[in-house]
């Protein structure tokens, strides 16, 4: 994607102040000379954040303490880029930006607001650079959050080699220290190297969905041939069936050499010799009424039989006691007999009033009291005694209205019983008839959907012809995409990556430069043979030197092909290395000339680590002119001009090395 930064553009939050601009060659090397703790590191995250990035990385401190608004100016092909993002203060980003567009725009004085947000600013990006609206994902239901459509920020990660990647021997690729945007740079890999490109994830998807239709009808081929196997085993059952319920008119008895066709032949006309057959007319609801009726004839069953056991239970009790009452009575009269001869008054009349006792001559009227106590248990008895035959005349009248009662009601009760016999012999034929009705419909029913089955699964039946036509176009999608076709295009790329980054390798003097070196995509670093045959990865490699030297040789060897892909590369031409020469750069150089120590310098000049610096420029000088100046390259260094001014390709930027008088932050800014 042809995306270039001609300049960084930072507003002040005292808006009485000028803004800072940085301004870049598109042609060029372009080279921001700098003393420790200028702003030059900031460049990388100012970028990164004007782009959309889900976090400002950019250093807390007089940069963001004095800065409203970051800013870049981008050339995208003929089309101009104004992004503008507001500076978080206490959180970790804002989503407030101001983005313009056109062939040619004016960078404003002051922003006043915003016009976008990220997220609107990020899907225009999407759209510039032409990425698939498609995801990673085969499976729509288990999709991870890594397989989403891919992102212009997520190719960022082969733009920036900020100062602690740039020579790190765990780390080839920006932010691929955290595991979130790993996964996500080895999904997008393949799209990056052109081996997938947004046809052939098109393509990818529809071949994923004609699979996934063409197991759904393979299923239903299967589910049918199984139904009309099992059919073919009970097809002479079924036939004589049709015959006994008189759907088949005029069919002979099959014989024992019919084959399938020959029942076929005769049950195909069943659904038309259904609708010709008259059954019976049911009322609409006669079977709920009967039900009805049944349960409500059952419900008096019951009431009259609790009645009965009732009324059953009272007459026990009466009949009970009417027995009790006729032993009281026997008990009484035998006391009665036994008393007559007081009752009759003979010994009351004839017993003298007083006596002498005949033992002690004593006088007494003892013996006449005794006999009057006899006389009125006598009548208590004889009153008892007339009570029971009232009591027992009344009982008796009861019990008799009683027995009638329970007599009716075991003759209503046979009446209602004799009523639920005759309307359950009635119902049972109704439901009978009912079901021999449904029988019918649902062998009918049966019968249409194995004709179905057996249409479709014929030769020329249309589920067939839908698994044909499937399998046609998977055929031919399968010629124009395939996971091994992939694979073929990714090896091509790597094949030649791997042999630009030899060349890169011996220009930036790498110990055993000439050792094959293979981008491992899984691991995401570099792995490198030896000689001997032993396989190494970066990290097992020494020397931070060779680190560096792997790193850029890997991000310029990956830019050369990227630019080869024309309108399949989605990655945004341009590279911004944070000083490449750390390695053996030392402090003593990093300062103004004015403030070298001569002997120093001379010493530096005639080190080995001299050239080695050096070639880091050639290399990009190299790279630039082999690729006619498409793609652009930034490099923060404290590396003074004396040592790359004389290479072809460089551009000075704002021709003067940053010192604490004259940095990111204006001095006027922070006065």
């Amino acid at each position: 994607m042809d995306f270039k930064i001609t300049k960084i553009i930072l507003y002040p939050k005292n808006t009485s102040l000028r803004r800072r601009e940085i301004v870049f060659d598109t042609s060029k090397v372009n080279v921001l000379v700098g003393d420790s703790q200028t702003g030059k590191s900031a460049v990388i995250p100012i970028i990164d954040y004007c782009l959309g990035s889900g976090k400002c990385f950019i250093p807390v401190g007089p940069i963001r303490d004095y800065t409203e608004w970051f800013a870049i100016h981008v050339q995208s092909g003929n089309t101009q880029l104004f992004l503008a993002r507001r500076e978080p203060r206490d959180q970790a980003q804002t989503g407030d930006m101001y983005f313009d567009e056109g062939a040619e725009i004016s960078i404003p004085e002051v922003i006043s607001a915003k016009n976008r947000n990220t997220t609107q600013v990020v899907n225009r990006l999407n759209q510039l650079a032409k990425l698939p609206s498609l995801d990673f994902s085969d499976d729509d239901a288990d999709k991870k959050p890594y397989e989403g459509r891919p992102s212009f920020k997520d190719f960022l990660a082969f733009c920036f080699q900020p100062q602690h990647i740039v020579a790190n021997p765990y780390t080839l690729f920006y932010k691929a220290d955290t595991l979130e945007h790993r996964l996500k740079l080895q999904t997008i890999f393949p799209l990056a190297l052109g081996a997938i490109t947004n046809s052939s994830l098109e393509l990818k998807k529809r071949i994923k969905a004609l699979e996934d239709n063409l197991k759904i009808k393979k299923r239903e081929l299967e589910e049918r041939l199984k139904v009309l196997k099992a059919w073919e085993v009970e097809i002479r059952t079924n036939y004589v069936a049709a015959l006994e319920f008189g759907l088949l008119n005029d069919a002979p008895l099959p014989s024992e050499d019919w084959k399938l066709q020959d029942y076929v032949r005769y049950l195909k006309n069943i659904p038309e010799n259904l609708r010709k057959t008259s059954f019976h007319k049911v009322d609409v609801g006669a079977t709920n009424q009967v039900l009805n009726y049944i349960s409500r004839l059952r419900k008096n069953e019951d009431e009259i039989i609790l009645d009965i056991q009732s009324r059953r239970e009272k007459l026990e009790v009466m009949k009970h006691f009417n027995y009790t009452s006729s032993s009281f009575k026997k008990a009484f009269q035998t006391q009665q007999v036994r008393l007559e001869v007081v009752n009759s008054g003979w010994l009351s009349n004839n017993l003298q009033q007083e006596h002498d006792c005949p033992f002690c001559g004593a006088n007494s009227d003892s013996a006449k009291l005794e006999i009057s106590k006899l006389v009125e248990v006598a009548k208590v008895i004889e009153t008892k005694t007339e009570k029971l035959d009232k009591s027992k005349s009344l009982l008796d009248k009861e019990v008799t209205v009683l027995e009638k009662q329970v007599t009716e009601l075991e003759n209503q009760l046979n009446r209602v019983r004799k009523e639920l016999s005759q309307l359950s012999k009635e119902y049972s034929k109704l439901e009978d008839y009912n079901q021999k009705i449904q029988n019918v419909f649902r062998y009918v029913g049966r019968i249409e959907q194995n004709l179905i089955n057996l249409k479709e699964t014929e030769v020329d039946g249309s589920l067939k012809e839908a698994i044909g036509k499937i399998e046609l176009e998977l055929s031919i999608l399968s010629k124009r995409y395939s996971t091994t076709s992939v694979n073929n295009k990714l090896q091509v790329a790597l094949k030649t990556i791997s042999n630009n980054i030899i060349n890169y390798k011996k220009i930036l003097k790498v110990e055993n430069y000439s050792n094959p070196t293979e981008l491992h995509l899984n691991e995401l670093t570099l792995k490198i043979s030896s000689k001997s045959g032993r396989e190494d990865y970066l990290w097992e490699i020494g020397s931070g030197s060779n680190w560096m030297g792997y790193h850029l040789s890997a991000l310029l060897a990956l830019h050369d092909f990227f630019l080869t892909l024309n309108q399949d590369n989605y990655v945004p031409s341009f590279m911004v290395f944070d000083q490449p020469s750390q390695a053996y750069f030392p402090e003593t150089i990093k300062s103004n000339k004015t403030d070298k120590n001569e002997d120093t310098e001379q010493l530096f000049r005639s080190s080995d680590d001299y050239e080695r610096v050096k070639s880091i420029f050639k290399a990009f000088s190299k790279f630039n002119k082999d690729n006619s100046n498409k793609a652009q390259i930034i490099v923060l260094e404290h590396a003074d001009r004396e040592i790359w001014g004389d290479i072809e390709n460089m551009h000075y930027v704002g021709n003067e090395r940053w010192t604490k008088n004259n940095a990111l932050i204006p001095q006027e800014w922070i006065e």
